[in-house]
């Protein structure tokens, strides 16, 4: 059987009340909302779209991060034929389609109306969040209050006009982390594990190195292989222990101190659609 291309489990549930992974401890109950939300509609789609696209049925390039001349292309396509499945966008790009597909709201116009293009770019997502003034989007400001669905985006402050940044969806807070390396973890501040859905050229993390196997990517398949687009994989958030709110974050749960990004280095906003 192939499981190279199979995606690992972790469901869309927040871990709250549950034993610590290793090198974690676990939520407090202090975090549970009431009632207790598992997943979300847009959240339901991506995670459809993305489980096809890891099938080993569906060819690998079925499932690419475009390039900026390259249209946006992400179809849902029919039920048990995974070669129908296609994903060709950016991370902002299929944010969007995926909120697309799920809310009559959510169409052109809306996104040109209130994040200034008909399909925005991270930085645009990251401002309009910020502002917290965008129908059916609530800001996030506390770490520990991200939900299945949240979106997290994030501003490179870099001046290019693609890419901007990065945005990523929830899935699950997976729980506080502590670095078994010092240079890691920051006095005053609390590092929470996060597990995601988005598109990347990137996939979040080194196979094999470190906590990897327990904060995995989809997109990994071993030491050597790996691929691009959409897929699930894991983030690390940093919150100030005074107020809960985000300080800075990291790639993935291998990455150094010199990926470590405060949020006056990159800003970064997360939201709840609502």
């Amino acid at each position: 059987m192939d499981v190279s291309r199979r995606s690992f489990s972790g469901g869309t549930a927040v871990a709250v009340g549950v034993a610590a992974i290793p090198g974690t401890t676990a939520l407090g109950e202090h975090l549970a909302p009431s009632p207790h939300r598992t997943s979300t509609p847009h959240l339901l789609e991506a995670e459809q779209l993305v489980s096809y696209l890891s099938l080993p049925t569906c060819p690998l390039t079925n499932n690419r991060y475009k390039t900026p001349d390259q249209p946006n292309i992400v179809t849902w396509g029919s039920p048990g034929d995974a070669t129908t499945w296609v994903n060709q966008s950016q991370c902002a790009s299929f944010q969007t389609a995926v909120l697309k597909r799920t809310y009559k709201w959510a169409t052109s116009k809306f996104f040109a109306t209130h994040f200034g293009l008909a399909s925005p770019f991270a930085r645009d997502y990251q401002a309009a969040f910020a502002r917290d003034d965008v129908p059916h989007f609530q800001r996030i400001t506390r770490v520990a209050d991200l939900r299945p669905g949240d979106l997290v985006a994030i501003d490179y402050d870099n001046a290019q006009d693609t890419n901007t940044g990065h945005i990523v969806m929830v899935r699950s807070l997976r729980g506080t982390y502590v670095a078994p390396s010092g240079g890691l973890n920051f006095p005053g501040e609390t590092q929470y594990a996060v597990e995601v859905v988005d598109c990347t050229a990137e996939p979040h993390g080194l196979h094999g190195v470190g906590s990897y196997f327990a904060f995995p990517d989809s997109r990994i398949f071993n030491a050597t292989a790996a691929t691009d687009g959409a897929g699930f994989g894991h983030m690390m958030f940093y919150a100030s222990d005074e107020t809960g709110e985000f300080t800075r974050y990291r790639w993935s749960v291998n990455t150094n101190s010199a990926g470590t990004y405060t949020l006056a280095e990159r800003p970064l906003s997360a939201a709840r659609i609502v």
